[in-house]
């Protein structure tokens, strides 16, 4: 299968790898090709070699990446998505498949024109696995493959033939949802960043510092985890007011098997695969402070939980720990606040667009 992979981060390098290794011809489209080698590879968490593959091509060029595809993923954060699509644009073709990893960020948003033009749109609902840069351009670490991949597509009825297609790039059970929003409403990180970054610097003002850079999950507090569940329960009912089929978003207590927030707490605090991973905040001469540019921001609240509050409004479900958390964006980071995720939608319009 010709592959190209757009993104030429952490984990489009994993695919890359691992796609190539077993024959496809895989071409990443990257802004600094000159940065990446051919031969790429994938390292498991004891650090030995587990895929290695040769990259067809490495491009910049946006019609050398797109044109003559069977299938595209892109894997760039959702604040990148509108002037992805822009350049993908010229390029697509009717026939060609589109995946977006993972499928939040109101991609189906960004991506409108080119779904009109006949492309076979999808996105997981999750990665395929924890990526991490080992190499910068050339090998990742892939820590916690998932035992299975939700796909989701528009129109909804290619969702079946589409995880045929890619369950052998790789080799996990693809199953079909019933629509792309159930994919787009994944309680993943814009409830989950979302929650945790609100509950350790709610009490944030300009020229406040933190001593210690603390890690992002193995320090998870239990008031962030009673945040979390708060906007997962809003999610669960946002769901039963869409007249849509979204029994396959997955509310955090079903999720993880457990109840209260101290029991959430623990379980995130103990999963291996998200050990290590620090908070998004930058060191200067005093100490740290929010890191406003890193992607748990810029992507995670104008183009996470800011759609789920947009979808609530349309369908008249109160959202108040969402609200809550998106206020207190918008007062620390007013202009960016600006730049979101807004829907010019009626119900039925909406509706129309997922099932079609």
């Amino acid at each position: 299968m010709k592959v190209t992979i757009i993104g030429g981060g952490n984990l489009g390098i994993l695919m890359g790898a691992v796609f190539a290794s077993r024959g496809n011809d895989i071409t990443i489209r990257t802004s600094k090709p000159e940065s990446f080698s051919n031969e790429l590879e994938a390292y498991n968490k004891n650090d030995e070699l587990i895929y290695k593959g040769t990259m067809k091509k490495i491009t910049s060029d946006w019609k050398e990446a797109v044109e003559g595809a069977d299938l595209i993923w892109v894997t760039v954060p959702p604040q990148m998505f509108i002037d992805t699509a822009k350049a993908m644009e010229p390029y697509v073709e009717a026939g060609q498949m589109l995946g977006i990893i993972p499928g939040a960020g109101a991609a189906e948003f960004a991506f409108k024109k080119i779904i009109e033009k006949g492309v076979n749109f999808f996105g997981l609902a999750r990665v395929p696995s924890i990526a991490r840069v080992k190499e910068s351009g050339k090998s990742s670490y892939m820590l916690g493959p998932a035992p299975e991949l939700l796909i989701g597509s528009i129109p909804a009825r290619n969702a079946k033939k589409i995880c045929d297609e890619i369950q052998p790039l790789f080799q996990i059970n693809c199953k079909p949802v019933a629509n792309y929003l159930a994919i787009a409403f994944t309680p993943s990180n814009p409830v989950l960043h979302t929650s945790r970054i609100y509950g350790m610097f709610k009490d944030y003002i300009p020229g406040n510092h933190y001593p210690t850079n603390e890690l992002f999950y193995e320090k998870w507090t239990i008031d962030g985890a009673e945040i979390l569940l708060n906007c997962s329960d809003e999610l669960q009912q946002l769901c039963k007011a869409i007249p849509m089929d979204l029994r396959s978003v997955e509310s955090m207590q079903f999720r993880h098997g457990i109840r209260t927030p101290e029991e959430l707490a623990a379980k995130i605090c103990s999963l291996d695969r998200l050990k290590g991973l620090y908070s998004p905040v930058v060191k200067d001469e005093i100490g740290y402070v929010p890191d406003f540019n890193s992607r748990y921001f810029a992507s995670d609240f104008t183009y996470g939980i800011k759609i789920m509050i947009e979808v609530a409004n349309l369908f008249d479900v109160p959202t108040p720990t969402m609200d809550t958390i998106w206020e207190w964006y918008e007062k620390v980071q007013p202009e960016k606040a600006k730049d979101c995720f807004t829907l010019n939608m009626t119900q039925e319009e909406f509706i129309n667009f997922y099932m079609g």
